[in-house]
């Protein structure tokens, strides 16, 4: 009951600081909602018995408390805090993939894995000439989140169950999000553009933490 409580705080957050958000029109209260929201998946991820192990609930709640830092870094603008935001996620994405292979043994990924990967090294190309002084970060951060995907595909692959589904979901909606914040970021800004970033990222993280 605790855990779904949380998880459904989690969601009316989410709710409310999207709308704080709308049309990119700030309210105070966004600067709130948003971490609360990541901070509310983070304690429903800590209070889940750890089905797919202890070691894998503490490497997710590591990634999960990396993404609210990256949360707040990009709440602000410049790129002095993009790239805070960047590397703070970087470094949850390792965090993922470490929980990811957590019990699983490396071999080749699944056929249906080469959608996201060349995806992901297209919009990569599209990126890096766009992406100035941040083209080696972007380039590395890319590298990483694919990593990130190949590796909860090998989870299921491995594993299967039901946990393992929830985390190839949330890695592949990370990927959405991602994606999303890139073209507003250097493509220019879209109608929706937050409301799309923020409910596929916060849904990537929502399924990541149900996976424990």
């Amino acid at each position: 009951m605790i855990t779904a409580a949380l998880f459904a705080a989690a969601a009316v957050s989410a709710l409310l600081a999207i709308a704080a958000e709308w049309e990119e029109r700030r309210h105070p209260a966004f600067y709130l909602l948003k971490p609360l929201t990541t901070i509310l998946i983070l304690a429903a991820a800590l209070s889940l018995a750890p089905a797919s192990g202890a070691g894998y609930r503490q490497w997710v709640v590591i990634a999960l408390a990396l993404s609210m830092l990256g949360d707040i870094c990009l709440m602000f603008e410049g790129d002095g805090w993009f790239a805070g935001g960047l590397g703070s996620f970087l470094l949850a994405h390792v965090g993922f993939v470490v929980a990811f292979l957590k019990g699983v043994s490396l071999a080749w990924p699944p056929a249906w894995t080469l959608l996201p990967l060349v995806y992901g090294l297209g919009l990569c190309a599209w990126l890096l000439p766009r992406a100035g002084t941040l083209r080696i970060p972007i380039a590395v951060y890319c590298v990483v989140l694919l990593g990130m995907t190949l590796a909860a595909a090998l989870r299921l692959q491995t594993l299967g169950g039901r946990p393992a589904v929830l985390a190839v979901a949330g890695a592949l909606l990370f990927v959405v999000s991602d994606s999303a914040l890139a073209l507003r970021k250097f493509a220019g800004p879209y109608r929706g553009a937050q409301a799309l970033i923020l409910s596929t990222y916060w849904a990537s993280i929502g399924l990541i933490a149900a996976s424990v």
